[in-house]
């Protein structure tokens, strides 16, 4: 008979790592919350005592030598995504990773030809991919509904008031966390183009006092393509008016625009003007991205066939952060073959 549910393994019980597991445990029909990782046993016993999991280990070991374990969610911190997909993987373990798969390309080569050996699914988290919004974006541009693109522009702008430490944030996390979701977007919509050059632009404007620690909370980008294109990519770390995730593709003949900061497609009118309510959570604007993902990652092992992002397009979002790094220190544009 054929398996109709996959059974996976959170690991990493944090803010993200438990919306995944909610999802897993509630909402899908082809995945099974099978058992639960974190070094923090418990937090990782709490949360599964909330969804009914009863296999809670702080033991990596337990998961990979488990027989009935089909795959992991990795939604650990960023420095640890490269070597724990690596492990699985080559203990024949199904991978879904959060982004950034790894911090350096060796990394995601390495973990990827991993992948190739196992010949099991190693699938990334670029939930943007998955949203109604974005992909029906994405098919009137296969379509050829507004010709051929020629400018694009992405950006991810964070809920204020920010609280933060940045004296604790990774530098360079506003392009390796933050604006690879915008990267790994521009390249998906201007799909068979290869970025050839990358400009970026950063700084600390909403806590100056951090700069001089290397903190960056506002980026700009310019990708420019082979095939004629130009992109712009923007982070801030602070919109004080709500969570704003926006992509727009203007094409020859016409454009399409994604994703929206308001709630609902409503706006309410009174003596002090007109109002919209916003979005503050980036798992609540996301909500049915989020499920789709690992719907998909559990039919990839139920079926052998993968159609998510995989280490290729980690790869790439990767090398253009890493490109904006270096344009960042030296204050000039980067040439690439993206």
């Amino acid at each position: 008979m054929t398996k109709k549910t996959a059974n996976l393994v959170l690991v990493g019980a944090g803010r993200m790592g438990s919306h995944h597991a909610q999802n897993i445990a509630f909402t899908l029909n082809n995945a099974h919350l099978f058992g639960i990782f974190d070094q923090y046993l418990p937090g990782a016993k709490a949360l599964g005592e909330k969804l009914g999991c009863d296999f809670i280990t702080d033991k990596i070991e337990d998961i990979a030598n488990h027989p009935e374990v089909d795959g992991v969610v990795i939604a650990a911190p960023a420095r640890f995504h490269a070597s724990i997909s690596k492990y699985f993987l080559e203990h024949g373990k199904a991978v879904f990773c959060e982004k950034p798969a790894g911090l350096t390309l060796a990394e995601i080569e390495e973990t990827s030809a991993a992948a190739d050996t196992a010949k099991r699914p190693y699938q990334i988290g670029f939930n943007r991919r998955w949203d109604r919004a974005f992909v029906s974006a994405k098919e009137k541009i296969q379509q050829g509904v507004i010709g051929t693109p020629q400018q694009l522009r992405s950006l991810t702008r964070d809920p204020g008031p920010w609280g933060g430490d940045p004296f604790n944030i990774p530098t360079w996390t506003i392009f390796y966390e933050t604006l690879i979701h915008d990267f790994d977007t521009l390249l998906w919509l201007n799909d068979n183009a290869k970025v050839v050059e990358v400009r970026a632009l950063a700084d600390a404007l909403v806590r100056p006092d951090a700069k001089s620690h290397g903190h960056l909370d506002v980026a700009t980008v310019t990708l420019r393509f082979d095939n004629g294109a130009i992109a712009i990519a923007e982070a801030n770390f602070c919109a004080m008016y709500g969570y704003d995730v926006r992509a727009e593709v203007l094409g020859s003949l016409g454009m399409v625009q994604m994703g929206d900061v308001r709630k609902p497609n409503m706006t309410s009118y009174n003596k002090d003007g007109a109002q919209d309510d916003t979005w503050r959570v980036d798992s609540d604007i996301f909500v049915d991205a989020y499920a789709a993902q690992i719907r998909a990652f559990a039919n990839a092992i139920l079926t052998g066939q993968q159609t998510g992002p995989n280490g290729r397009d980690a790869h790439r979002a990767l090398a253009i952060s890493l490109a904006c790094i270096e344009s960042v220190t030296t204050g000039n544009a980067i040439t690439t073959n993206i």
